[in-house]
């Protein structure tokens, strides 16, 4: 894993190599690059594994799905929010019989051959993440 920031633009460059963890990473980059607040722009790759959840219901709060994906795994897109140095990361995945698969990024998604990865920092947000009445972790100001 490498990153690079042009600090005059507030943007942080990532690129993930073969066996590097998607979600893991990107929590590491929040932590060394010191992003307590941002938005994850853009990001592309390809995955050997994916972990992923959406929704099952339209229950508050939602039932929900998971998917063990087996690669090779083409990344079309993911984007999210950094709170509190924490990712939230919603990715779009196809698979090799022309399956589309979009979801929620969890822990244990790795690289195939690369992923390059954009941040914007938000200096001037402190986000957190708490969870409301019902249990659904909600973005509010620290």
């Amino acid at each position: 894993m490498k990153f690079w920031e042009d600090r005059a633009a507030g943007i942080v460059v990532v690129s993930l190599r073969q066996g590097d963890l998607l979600f893991e990473s990107l929590e590491r980059v929040a932590r060394e690059a010191d992003i307590h607040t941002g938005v994850v722009m853009s990001g592309i790759g390809s995955l050997t594994t994916a972990r992923i959840h959406t929704v099952t219901s339209t229950d508050y709060p939602p039932k929900e799905g998971y998917f063990d994906l087996e690669g090779p795994l083409e990344i079309v897109q993911f984007g999210g929010i950094i709170a509190n140095y924490a990712p939230h990361i919603h990715i779009s995945i196809w698979d090799r019989a022309d399956r589309y698969y979009g979801g929620h990024l969890h822990e244990g998604s790795a690289i195939l051959t690369l992923s390059e990865i954009s941040i914007r920092r938000c200096p001037e947000l402190r986000l957190t993440r708490r969870p409301d009445e019902r249990g659904v972790w909600l973005l509010e100001e620290e």
